[in-house]
């Protein structure tokens, strides 16, 4: 798949809460925190809204 600008795509499996989020050339991995039943693998959803928010 080229990569199109504006273009986000999130993957995950059937189990757990990591997700591979790749927008263009970029990519990081979100997760939640052991403490909310993760494997705190990558950012949590708070972190997320709130790096997007500050940027």
């Amino acid at each position: 798949m080229p990569e199109a600008e504006g273009v986000v795509v999130v993957r995950g499996g059937a189990r757990g809460f990591v997700q591979q989020v790749t927008a263009g050339r970029h990519h990081l991995v979100a997760d939640e925190p052991v403490a909310s039943g993760g494997t705190d693998q990558g950012f949590g959803p708070y972190e997320l809204i709130l790096a997007a928010l500050g940027s």
